[in-house]
């Protein structure tokens, strides 16, 4: 493995100091490759049981994954500026802006789907939804009162041979 494995970039990675979740998942790459595995070991490529994955950080959701895709736009729109900020942009500058581009563009997507889902989730039901009555007494007399106008007006009946 290690003689047709060829690291193509070996220079540090810059993140964002807020982004627990991308800080966590470079710490385990880093205790990964650092640590040798015996050969009594699992692959690392075998999938991880519930204990072992006891110890994770909870996925993202809502507010903070709201909150680390708005971030990541500011970085690709900060990162985007600076690139066409110049007058003539370079053929390797344009396809980076491109890139960045197509980042941003599948981020703002993103990020609108998050919203929308949140937003459902935080639909909230009317106050006087409920099917019990709140004074029991007073639902009996409306439902008193409806019963004698139901009887003291008959509804026609259609005449004909529908009867």
């Amino acid at each position: 493995m290690a003689k047709t494995l060829r690291r193509a970039d070996e220079t540090p990675v810059v993140i964002d100091e807020h982004d627990g979740a991308a800080k966590a998942g470079l710490s385990r790459q880093r205790a990964q490759r650092a640590a040798v595995r015996r050969k009594d070991e699992p692959s690392p490529r075998v999938k991880r049981t519930a204990v072992e994955r006891i110890d994770d950080p909870p996925p993202a959701t809502g507010l903070l994954l709201i909150e680390r895709v708005t971030r990541a736009i500011e970085r690709e729109l900060s990162l985007i500026e600076i690139i066409v900020g110049g007058n003539h942009l370079k053929p390797q500058q344009r396809t980076e802006a491109e890139r960045r581009a197509r980042t941003l563009a599948s981020l703002a997507r993103t990020l609108g789907e998050v919203t929308r889902l949140r937003a459902s989730e935080q639909k909230v039901k009317p106050a006087d939804d409920d099917a019990v009555p709140r004074d029991l007494d007073e639902f009996r007399r409306a439902l008193s009162r409806r019963l004698e106008q139901l009887v003291a007006a008959p509804a026609p009946v259609p005449a004909g041979e529908h009867e």
